[in-house]
């Protein structure tokens, strides 16, 4: 792995603007793929529908959560959360250790 991350630091596997290493990983991947029987291809499918549609279900419901936590924010704030987020940013302008999230 340590090769792999010098490799990839440095950009020694670009020949002529050619990520040689994705090529290669494709090209593994595709051989393991056409060793599979229709079962597995279908199997595998299915597994990656399944991972696709919890990803979106996750998705869905960590926006919703942050839809309440806005709405719980502004009831808390009655109505001037702009004016709270804004002294926050101020506050993390002059802080010793600032937030990445401001």
């Amino acid at each position: 792995m340590a090769w792999y991350a010098e490799l990839k630091r440095r950009k020694w596997y670009c020949i002529n603007g050619i990520d040689m290493i994705r090529i290669y990983k494709q090209k593994l991947y595709d051989d393991w793929y056409n060793s599979l029987t229709d079962e597995q291809k279908q199997r595998l499918e299915e597994y990656r529908k399944e991972k696709a549609e919890k990803r979106k279900r996750d998705a869905e419901i960590a926006l919703a959560r942050l839809g309440m936590m806005f709405n719980v924010m502004n009831q808390v704030t009655h109505g001037r959360m702009g004016d709270y987020m804004e002294s926050e940013r101020l506050m993390n302008k002059i802080s010793l250790h600032p937030s990445k999230y401001w």
